[in-house]
């Protein structure tokens, strides 16, 4: 199945130059395109990464009509870049339209829109419209999901738990009792939602539980990846804030308030009853130690270790973190210890001959 260029520049109001009736079935990148396919370009200079039709590479060489790519393939270009010899689509944000496109020509996960007989449903379910459960799914008592959300194979969602509209949950998802998980939210295999915080206390040598009665909230249009966990709050709510987006292998604690439009690369950790402001970006294998204020639009570098409260905007790296330009002036002086260590070392064996003298 495909869709011709005529009609996807409908779908994505945009304009075009070429053939109309050109079928288009996926999406790629420049220097793989071929027949079908769609790519796009969102600055003249990346021509010059390209190669000619010679396939040499050549810097000077900034046409489009210097590339040479299938007649049946397409590009979605800056309303300024023009061909006669290829077809165009025209946008002011090719990339925002590429990936529109790409949810156009790889609509993905099949909503059957019906409840498997496999599936086991506990007492007083409450289902939206158009939802899809497939089999082995476990839901248990009180649980609500809403209109058009997808539950694949194994996903067990457990007492009291809420789930929004348009959700979409991979398999051997578990989310735990009295969650609450908002619109669009997209759950990737293997996540954990309301897990018990990790919280224990000592007595005559021994580790005491400390019970876990909070829940989790995750608000509209959230994604979390594969195998990531989000800890139940003690008391209150553990809360992942709108439009965040966590990768593979992230450990967000009890307690921990995630400001909104965060991201979050694979491997990270925020410890318990830390508060983000909103836009926080954290790098792979990054982690932020508990009971922290961070401010809004503060940025990690990977492996990156917060140990005490940050102020909006800053840039920090290191372990423990410093702001960028100081961890900067930091590693450049490790980098320099051997030939300092050399130098002092001389410094030493002089001041000894000098004393033997």
């Amino acid at each position: 199945m495909g869709i011709t260029l005529e009609k996807l520049s409908e779908r994505l109001e945009l304009k075009f130059s070429g053939y109309g009736e050109t079928i288009l079935t996926h999406v790629c990148g420049l220097e793989n395109i071929n027949q079908g396919g769609l790519s796009y370009i969102t600055n003249p200079n990346e021509l010059a990464n390209l190669p000619t039709p010679a396939g040499i590479f050549d810097s000077r060489k900034r046409q489009l009509s210097d590339i040479e790519i299938s007649p049946q393939a397409a590009i979605i270009v800056p309303s300024d870049l023009k061909s006669k010899s290829h077809n165009l689509l025209f946008s002011d944000d090719p990339m925002l339209h590429h990936c529109l496109a790409a949810e156009i020509l790889h609509p993905g996960t099949t909503r059957s829109q019906k409840i498997s007989v496999q599936a086991n449903l506990g007492d007083n379910v409450k289902l939206g419209k158009n939802v899809t459960i497939d089999g082995c799914a476990v839901v248990y008592d009180n649980v609500s999901i809403g209109d058009n959300t997808v539950i694949h194979a194994g996903t067990v969602i457990m007492n009291g738990s809420t789930i929004g509209n348009d959700c979409l949950i991979y398999p051997n998802v578990t989310i735990r009792e009295e969650s609450s998980i908002g619109n669009r939210v997209i759950l990737h295999p293997g996540v954990v939602i309301g897990a018990d915080g990790f919280g224990f206390f000592q007595r005559d040598g021994k580790n005491l539980k400390i019970p876990q009665v909070g829940g989790v909230v995750i608000e509209d249009d959230v994604e979390i990846g594969a195998n990531t966990t989000i800890d139940r709050a003690r008391f209150t709510q553990t809360v992942i804030g709108r439009g965040s987006k966590l990768d593979n292998l992230i450990h967000i604690a009890h307690n921990v308030e995630l400001g909104e439009d965060s991201l979050i690369a694979a491997q990270s950790g925020i410890a318990g009853s830390t508060k983000t402001g909103s836009h926080l970006m954290m790098g792979g294998q990054s982690g932020v130690r508990d009971n922290l204020v961070l401010g809004s639009k503060v940025t990690l570098l990977a492996r990156t270790l917060v140990t005490s409260k940050t102020n909006d905007n800053e840039i920090v790296a290191g372990m423990p973190s410093r702001p960028l330009h100081v961890w900067r002036k930091v590693q450049a002086l490790i980098n320099s210890l051997d030939s300092l260590f050399k130098r002092i070392k001389r410094l030493e064996d002089s001041q000894k001959e000098e004393n033997k003298g």
